[in-house]
């Protein structure tokens, strides 16, 4: 009897308050769950935005074309001149940071005579650079004396004019770019700084050597090596800072 009778309770319906500690756990985790959803949003509302207007210099950088069987002419100088453009930064984690960079160098290109040293102005040209990197700060965003290093990688577009009277002046558009910076950010106020930086730039330019990998190695046969412009900037510009 005493076993039916157990049997018998298992199978009633549930008393009304034991359906009140059902209802009461479901609302603890519903209420669990909106606290913690708050949470990350508040954690992805923390997160810190920077647009930095520049100004700077941008030097040196050259496209070599001796490969390219030309006579009289062994590279292109590209002229050192003034840059600007914009960075736009963003809190990642800690004291990482993602970051954009649009640079334009109005500038122009001087073929260089190897058999006498002379330089010939051939045309002008608008360098544009797109960077996608990440930056590391080495203090965090409280302080308002911040160091910083920085490596990005995208493409560097070549605007020459075009032509009319013989082929391209450059046999490429746009091609593979990467640099590396470091510099220090001073906040003024909160939103309202300074970013001052130093970065080297490169970006392939014409088919180079051509370089054969050993037998042993992982990669088998021979690919062609590019040149590279090579050249340095100092920046200087403004920090605007969102959160």
């Amino acid at each position: 009897m005493a076993h039916i009778a157990m049997i018998a309770a298992d199978a009633a319906p549930a008393s009304p308050a034991s359906r009140k500690r059902g209802a009461i756990s479901w609302r603890k985790i519903l209420l669990l769950a909106f606290i913690l959803t708050c949470g990350v949003s508040n954690a992805h509302a923390q997160r810190e935005f920077e647009i930095s207007p520049f100004l700077g210099s941008r030097f040196g950088g050259k496209v070599d074309l001796t490969s390219q069987g030309i006579s009289n002419t062994d590279y292109y100088k590209i002229k050192s001149s003034l840059n600007y453009g914009f960075i736009v930064d963003m809190s990642v984690w800690r004291n990482m940071r993602g970051e954009f960079m649009w640079n334009r160098q109005p500038t122009s290109l001087t073929a260089h005579n190897p058999n006498d040293f002379t330089y010939t102005f051939l045309s002008k040209m608008k360098l544009d650079t797109y960077l996608f990197g990440i930056g590391y700060e080495f203090r965090n965003s409280e302080k308002k004396f911040r160091p910083f290093i920085g490596l990005g990688f995208g493409f560097s577009h070549f605007g020459t004019p075009p032509s009319s009277s013989g082929p391209a002046l450059l046999p490429f558009k746009n091609r593979p770019a990467y640099s590396l910076s470091g510099g220090v950010k001073y906040f003024f106020t909160r939103n309202i700084g300074i970013r001052t930086e130093l970065r080297w730039a490169e970006t392939d330019t014409t088919d180079g050597a051509v370089y054969c990998f050993p037998d042993y190695s992982m990669y088998a046969g021979c690919q062609k090596i590019a040149n590279q412009a090579k050249q340095g900037q100092a920046n200087v510009g403004l920090i605007f800072r969102f959160k």
